[in-house]
Parts: C-alpha cells; sequence; structure tokens
C-alpha cells in the first residue's frame, strides 16, 4: 500500500502509530499469542517500524541453535557471540536492497532465483553481475539460479587470482617476467616495511593506489632531507653521524658523573655514597650479580671524586669502557691534553665538564637537523604481529588508523635508514611509478572478491533469514505443527514416551534457578556419542514431560536421545524438576500418595519387625557360649504340651479385626446402596471431594506453563512468556501407543491359562468358574440393594430340611443337645409356644414387609416383655449346664 507522506522513513527508530501509516501487518493467533507472519514486501521494508516490545525475542545466543553456523557469524556483526534485534534489523535492511520481493523468502529455498535480485539498486546490479560470473566459471546448466555450493566455490576460485577488483596489489600479484615486475615488487616491500600497507582479498597485505601516493611522498621527504644534511656543516664531516649516536648512548652516564663530582665538591661526607661504595660489599650469594655486565651499567662511569676531569684511558667502568674508547677515537681533536705525570705517546687525554658543554653545543645544529627528519608510525608494543611467506613481519594496526591501513612496520626508520640513495632513485622512478599504477588498474579491472562474499551472504540469507525470524520476531515455527524451532535440540526416548521439546543446557544447576518459573515437569540429561574415530562427545539437554506419569523417572534412568541431525545419544538422567503433568496425573495422584503411604508404613512395620528379629538373634548368638555350659549342667524342662485356651485371645483379636474390617465395608456398600438409584451419584461425589483439589491445584499450575523462562535459561531474551496450553502440552510429549489396525493376541505363555494348560476342559472350567463368580456378584448387589435375599432364594431356605440346623456333627456328637438350648421341637420353659408354620420344628423369623413397607415378624417370640421368662435360657440355666459339662470336661 502507498505509503502516507507523513510516515517516518523505514530506517528511523521512530514508532509506527497503529492506524496512520505504514504497512498492516499480518498477525496468527497461536497458543493464546498474536504471531507475526511477515507475509508481504511492506512488512519486511519496513520491519523497523514493528514495534519492539510485539517481538517474542530480543537476543539470542549463537550457539546451541539448530541452525546454519554460517549464517549467524555473517549476521553477528560485533563478533560477541549473540545476535540482537540491532542485526536482525540491519540483514533485512540489506537484503531488501538487494532483492525486490523479500516475501518470497517464506518459501525457505535453498537455490537463490535470479529473477528476485534488484536492477534499479546498484547494490542489486552488482549482484546480478556476480550471479552471472558464478554460473559462468562453474559451468552451471541451470543460469536461472545459483546455490550454496556454486557460490562458496567461486569464491575459493577467486582467492587464488592475481587480481580480484579490490584495488590492492600485493607482492605476489606481481608477474616475475614482467620487465617491470621487479621494481614494483620491490617498490611494495618496501613500502609494507616503511609506512605499511592495506589487506587484499586474498589475506595477504599490499598497496593501493593511495597508499602508495603516501609511501611516495615519503621518500620524497627521505631525499630532500638527506640532500640538506650533505649541505650542512657537519661537526665531524663523515663521521658525525656516529658520534652523534654514540653521544647519545654515552651522553646520559657523562652528565651523570660530571653530576657527582659536582656533588663531591659539595659536600665531601657524601663521596662514599656517590661512589655506591655499599654496593661493592655484597652478600656472597649476590657476587655473581655484582659482576655481570648489566650490574655494572648502573654504576658510575669512574671513580668520583672532587673536580676530578674523566680521564678516558683508566679506572673507566668495564661496561662502559668500549663506547669511551670510541669516544676518544672520534672527539680526540676536541679533548683536552693529557694530565700531568702522563705525556707520552700512549697518554690518553682528559674530559673535563666544560669540554663536555662545549661538544654539545657544537652538536646543536645537527641535533635542529636531525628532528627535521621524517617521522613514519610504527606498530604498538602490544599489536598483534602478522607473518606471512616472502612478506616482510608486521603487525595489525588498531581501529581508526588515520590512513586506513590493515598492518603496520615494526621499525620503519631503521629500514629508511638502510635505503641508499641509489635505491631511494629507483622508488622514485617515474618509471616504478608508472608500472605500479599499470599492476593496480589490471585488478580494479577483476570482479571484486567483496561481490562474491556479498552473493555468498545473499544466497545464506535468502535460504536461513525467515526461518531464524519466525523463531526470533514470532515464534510461529514453534507453534506450527509440522515445523521444528530452531532452539530445539532433538527428541528424548524414555520411559516409553519421546519429549520433543528439548533444549541445549551449559551449566544444570544455573539452569535450573530460572527454568523453574516455566512451571514445566523437566528432565536433565547427559548424553554421550562416539563418533566414527572413537572422540566421545558429551551434551547436557533439559526435556519437558508434558504427558504420562513421573513416579518411575528416578536419577541415574536411562534413554535414548536422538538430534536433529539423526545421531543417536545415549542419555542418563540427572535431575527431575517436578511440577504437575496433566490432569489425569493430578486426579489419580491422592490415591497414588495414599498407597504409597499405606505401603511406607508396612515397610516401616515389617523393617521394624525384622530389626527386633535380628536383635534378639545377635543377643542369642552371643549368649550361645555360656548357654551351653548351663545346659549342660541342667536339665532340660519337659516340653510343654501345645493348650488351645492359650492362643484363644490371638486368634479372637484376629477374628475380630476381619470382622470389623468386613463389617466397615458392608456399612459403607448399605449406606451406598440405601440411597437407591442415587448410589452413582454418591461415588462421583465422594470421588470429586478426594481428587478435585489436587486437580483444581494442578489445573491452575498447567495453565501457567510457559517456554521463555525455559528459553531465559538457555541464554535468550524472551519478551513474553510464550505460553504452553493443555492441547500443546499434549502434543509436546507422545506415549506409546499401537499403530492403527493392529492386532491383538491374548494368548499369553505366562497367563493363567498357560499355567493351567491350554485344553479344552480348562478353558471351559474357567468360563464356569468366570459366570460363578458373576452370578455371585449379582446376587450380592441384588441382596445390598434391596436388604433381603431373592424370593426364589428364601423358598428354597424354606425347603430347606430342619435337620441341618443341628447336625450332630455341629453338637459335637450324635444325639447331644447343647447345653442352654431346648431340644428340636420344643420350647424353653416359660416361653410361649408360637404359632405352626409351614415347616414343622422351625420358627420362620424371615423379615416380612406389611403393607406399611415394615418389617414384620412371623411370631410372638419376637415381640413384648413376655419374650423371655423366668425359665427362659438365662445365667442360670446356662451356668448349671457349664457346671455340668465341667467335670466331663476335666476328665477328659
Amino acid at each position: 500500500m502507498p505509503k502516507d507522506t507523513a510516515c517516518p522513513p523505514s530506517d528511523t527508530e521512530q514508532q509506527n502509530p497503529a492506524g496512520h501509516c505504514g504497512p498492516v501487518f499480518t498477525f496468527r493467533r497461536m497458543a493464546g499469542l498474536d504471531q507475526a507472519l511477515l507475509s508481504t514486501d511492506a512488512e519486511w521494508q519496513d520491519l523497523r517500524l514493528l514495534d519492539p516490545k510485539l517481538w517474542m525475542a530480543m537476543s539470542c545466543p549463537t550457539y546451541g541453535l539448530e541452525f546454519d553456523a554460517q549464517t549467524l557469524t555473517l549476521l553477528d556483526a560485533d563478533s560477541d557471540g549473540r545476535i540482537r534485534a540491532r542485526e536482525i534489523l540491519d540483514a533485512v535492511d540489506w537484503l531488501c536492497q538487494r532483492v525486490s520481493h523479500p516475501s518470497r523468502l517464506r518459501e525457505r529455498r535453498a537455490k537463490l532465483p535470479l529473477d528476485i535480485l534488484r536492477q534499479d539498486t546498484p547494490e542489486g546490479v552488482n549482484m546480478l553481475a556476480a550471479a552471472r560470473l558464478v554460473l559462468d566459471k562453474t559451468g552451471a546448466e541451470d543460469k536461472t539460479s545459483v546455490d550454496r555450493r556454486q557460490a562458496a566455490a567461486a569464491l575459493s576460485a577467486a582467492a587464488g587470482y592475481a587480481f580480484n577488483g579490490d584495488g590492492v596489489v600485493p607482492s605476489t600479484s606481481v608477474d616475475a617476467q614482467d620487465a617491470t615486475g621487479d621494481e614494483v615488487s620491490r617498490f611494495i616491500i618496501s613500502g609494507l616495511t616503511i609506512i605499511g600497507g592495506m589487506r587484499d582479498d586474498s589475506g595477504m597485505p599490499g598497496l593501493d593506489a593511495a597508499l602508495a601516493g603516501h609511501f611516495r611522498e615519503a621518500l620524497h621527504a627521505v631525499r630532500e632531507w638527506r640532500q640538506k644534511t650533505r649541505d650542512a656543516d657537519l661537526p665531524l664531516g663523515r663521521d658525525t653521524a656516529e658520534a652523534w649516536s654514540l653521544m647519545q648512548r654515552l651522553g646520559p652516564k657523562l652528565d651523570d658523573y660530571f653530576a657527582r663530582c659536582r656533588m663531591a665538591a659539595f659536600a665531601p661526607q657524601t663521596l662514599p655514597a656517590l661512589n655506591e661504595e655499599n654496593e661493592l660489599a655484597s652478600p656472597e650469594n649476590a657476587a655473581t650479580e655484582l659482576f655481570s655486565m648489566d650490574h655494572l651499567s648502573r654504576r658510575p662511569l669512574a671513580r668520583i671524586a672532587a673536580g676530578q676531569p674523566l680521564d678516558l684511558q683508566a679506572g673507566i667502568n668495564p661496561a662502559w669502557e668500549k663506547d669511551v674508547r670510541a669516544f676518544r677515537r672520534l672527539f680526540e681533536t676536541l679533548l683536552l691534553p693529557p694530565k700531568s705525570g702522563h705525556a707520552g705517546t700512549d697518554a690518553a687525554p682528559v674530559l673535563d665538564e666544560e669540554t663536555w658543554r662545549a661538544i654539545q653545543n657544537r652538536f646543536a645544529p645537527y641535533a635542529a637537523l636531525l628532528a627535521q627528519k621524517p617521522k613514519f608510525a610504527r606498530a604498538p608494543e602490544d599489536a598483534a604481529p602478522f607473518s606471512a611467506q616472502d612478506q616482510p613481519p608486521l603487525a595489525l594496526a588498531p581501529d581508526g588508523d588515520p590512513l586506513g591501513r590493515t598492518f603496520l612496520p615494526l621499525s620503519p626508520e631503521e629500514a629508511v635508514d638502510r635505503l641508499s640513495d641509489e635505491e631511494l632513485d629507483a622508488l622514485l622512478s617515474p618509471a616504478t611509478e608508472k608500472a605500479f599504477a599499470a599492476y593496480v588498474d589490471r585488478d580494479l579491472a577483476a570482479p571484486r572478491m567483496d561481490a562474491l562474499r556479498d552473493l555468498e551472504k545473499l544466497v545464506l540469507l535468502h535460504a536461513n533469514l525467515y526461518t531464524l525470524l519466525m523463531n526470533f520476531v514470532s515464534f510461529a515455527d514453534f507453534y506450527e505443527p509440522g515445523n521444528r524451532a530452531i532452539f530445539l535440540a532433538g527428541t528424548l526416548y524414555i520411559d516409553s514416551r519421546s519429549c520433543s521439546l528439548c533444549v541445549h543446557v551449559d551449566d544444570v544447576s544455573a539452569h535450573v534457578r530460572l527454568a523453574t518459573q516455566s512451571h514445566l515437569c523437566l528432565l536433565y540429561c547427559l548424553c554421550v556419542r562416539k563418533d566414527a574415530s572413537g572422540k566421545e562427545h558429551t551434551a547436557t539437554i533439559a526435556a519437558a514431560l508434558t504427558a504420562g506419569s513421573a513416579d518411575d523417572l528416578i536419577e541415574g534412568r536411562h534413554g535414548v536421545f536422538v538430534d536433529n541431525a539423526g545421531q543417536p545419544w545415549d542419555s542418563t538422567l540427572l535431575r527431575v524438576v517436578r511440577n504437575p503433568i496433566s490432569l489425569r496425573e493430578a486426579m489419580w495422584a491422592p490415591y497414588i500418595r495414599f498407597a504409597n503411604l499405606v505401603g511406607g508404613q508396612l515397610q516401616k512395620l515389617v523393617a521394624a519387625k525384622d530389626a527386633a528379629i535380628s536383635s534378639a538373634s545377635s543377643k542369642l548368638a552371643s549368649s550361645t557360649a555360656t548357654g551351653q555350659a548351663e545346659a549342660a549342667t541342667k536339665a532340660a524342662p519337659p516340653k510343654q504340651p501345645f493348650d488351645i485356651a492359650k492362643s484363644a485371645g490371638i486368634f479372637a483379636a484376629v477374628s475380630v479385626g476381619i470382622s470389623m474390617v468386613s463389617a466397615s465395608f458392608t456399612y459403607i456398600a448399605r449406606s451406598l446402596f440405601s440411597l437407591g438409584w442415587w448410589w452413582p451419584m454418591a461415588l462421583l461425589v465422594i470421588f470429586a471431594v478426594i481428587s478435585g483439589p489436587s486437580v483444581v491445584m494442578a489445573w491452575f499450575k498447567l495453565r501457567r506453563r510457559s517456554l521463555g523462562p525455559l528459553l531465559d535459561a538457555s541464554g535468550w531474551a524472551v519478551n513474553t512468556g510464550a505460553p504452553i496450553n493443555f492441547t500443546m502440552g499434549g502434543a509436546l510429549t507422545a506415549v506409546g501407543q499401537m499403530p492403527p489396525g493392529a492386532q491383538r493376541s491374548l494368548d499369553d505363555p505366562y497367563g493363567l491359562p498357560a499355567r493351567l494348560g491350554h485344553s479344552r476342559v480348562r478353558r471351559a472350567f474357567m468360563t464356569v468358574l468366570a459366570l460363578l463368580l458373576l452370578a455371585a456378584a449379582s446376587l450380592g448387589g441384588y441382596w445390598a440393594w434391596h436388604g433381603e435375599a431373592p424370593s426364589w432364594l428364601r423358598f428354597w431356605q424354606h425347603e430347606a430340611p430342619a435337620a441341618s440346623a443341628t447336625d450332630g456333627k455341629n453338637a459335637g456328637s450324635p444325639g447331644h443337645i447343647a447345653p442352654g438350648k431346648p431340644a428340636p421341637g420344643q420350647t424353653t420353659p416359660g416361653q410361649p409356644a408360637s404359632d405352626k408354620s409351614d415347616q414343622p420344628g422351625k420358627t420362620d423369623t424371615t423379615p416380612q414387609r406389611n403393607e406399611g413397607g415394615k418389617a414384620a415378624t412371623s411370631g410372638p417370640d419376637s415381640t413384648g416383655p413376655d419374650s423371655s421368662g423366668p425359665d427362659s435360657t438365662g445365667p442360670d440355666s446356662t451356668g448349671t449346664a457349664a457346671s455340668k459339662a465341667q467335670p466331663e470336661a476335666k476328665g477328659k
């Protein structure tokens, strides 16, 4: 759409007010977030107008990403190991200057089509020319597109070309067969050693036209200075330069000597200190250092005395003796005659302070002339050195060099002094200048390697930039099904599940502190793999578990991690950050915790009993020795017969416990079934009361699951939380399932049918047994529901023989009547006789339903105070029967 005239240009940092100007950015709602898609050319060209607060990330590291490493290196302009929003915007602007339809990058094609290059900008025209050159050089059949391999091959081949279009001529590019080749090569080498050089696209140092002009100007200045020096009145003629160099070395020591002599004349008591006599009386362990030349060079030039001139022959410091002899030879005509008493041919002159000052004054004009000598920049002491074959020693120039040099010389003044006047004239000859200019023109006429590098960069951005944008400006690749985000490291297979949300981790402890805020259940694993050469590679990952349960995941458990390249890694679980995984897990969590609690208590009880037995066994073992001696002297007591009466309490306690448990379950079942058809709803309410709090808490935590803290812990700067809802969480972890159409055989070789055999009879037996159990369960349910047995069962009970209730076996012997109970067909004395029932000899006590719905008994035995009289079965009668039966028991 056309831009409003009030819109700011796309290269400014101003924001784009909504509804005023600029492109209409396209967003898609994904997992509760609006994700920018950059689907039009206008969105690409005006990406700077998109509010940075709407970007999903502001920076990311260049490591730990499943992304092309070369593209990341190109985008990291400051080489700090991070990709920032500013560098992303610069790359998009650079791309838009060369590509006419940047929205076509959504195709993510590896080949760069030539029809996408712009022809209305110089950058696009250069890219088109470079692409056609690459296609011609590589002999490609398809002339409509360029791929990464072709661009890299052309760039590698161009690195060996003598001329590459950058205008820099290294000495290696000079043709040795050329008549002027030697002069040009010498000119370049001399220029590098005196003024420095530029970096050629091949990486070698060389000179361009501008730097060669500066070099010639410097050589002209040197020649003029030399001519001025020759015309000047030199103090010592041709020996002036040597004498001046000697004065620079020896002058400070001479000044020090005469200063000490003046101090000795002023304060004679300081003479021992001035001669540094204490330094000579050094310990024995420092004798070697005392006589070293380095140590002596710091001592006075000769012995100090008040007002004493310097004897240039006797008593000189050994470290300076050679320079003093040279000084005597060069300045002999200017020195004083020998001291008295030393006349002769071998007598040496002396130097007093006045003569020394006169010599310095005489060399003052020469010093001023030396100050006019041309100066040259040399490399700093901390500069990185550079060396190459057939090249002079150089160093890398610091940033901001005034001449734009890449290399600086190490000792330019010494190199200039070594040049003779003849060599200087040859370097400044017009023929050499003309020959060098011809080489520069040949280099500029060649295709530039910069264009080939830009072409390779454009191919990489065309293939990978949109992928980076969809993982930086938005996380569309993460939320889009079927796409993979660049921060996903691979897939972890463990405990019958596959976790696809895996990220690289550098420091587990530091990562956990921040990643915990993601509210994800995280598995930290150490992954190990050996390559074909046997070298071991290790990596640490964090995997998000969003399905199933983490109960069986403990530290040390093994799995397999498969990276995005398909390489398998052996993984070992290092740490588990436990958070709710799913609502299903939270629903069953209370019952699992209760079962674990009961199991833990039982284990503690068994462990306590085991400890008690072990303690008793150890005590018994310790007392065995003494017990054997006592057992030998004492007779063993007779073995007591088993008395069931002593164990009756134990049996009774066990019976009472079982009865209580049975009664509790019976009470619960009767309470539920007494609700009628509402008992399923009651079960549901009980289930909701137990599982509800756990499910609600898990629901709140699952709603807070976010990808942001997980990426922040891995070095990203995420703007928004990047939530993970329930649906997406379930898709990040897959649970093992049978494939569609799979057939399942229930013929388990280790199941119950296998243990019983596979015959038809046993299978029929199992079928009948299952039916009987089903019928019993149905009957129990009916009885619990209605509170009485079915009518056909009650009829069967009425028809049962009465004798079964008083079987002789239950009475103890045939014909025996239990004390305190009436005989069959008789009534207890004092108890009114009941009405006759259909079954003689038995009273029907089955509850009946009257019209009011209340249960009623069938005889008078169940109502009224007369149901028991004084002659009924009571304590007296029972006691009498028991007293009669006691002698028999004792007799027995």
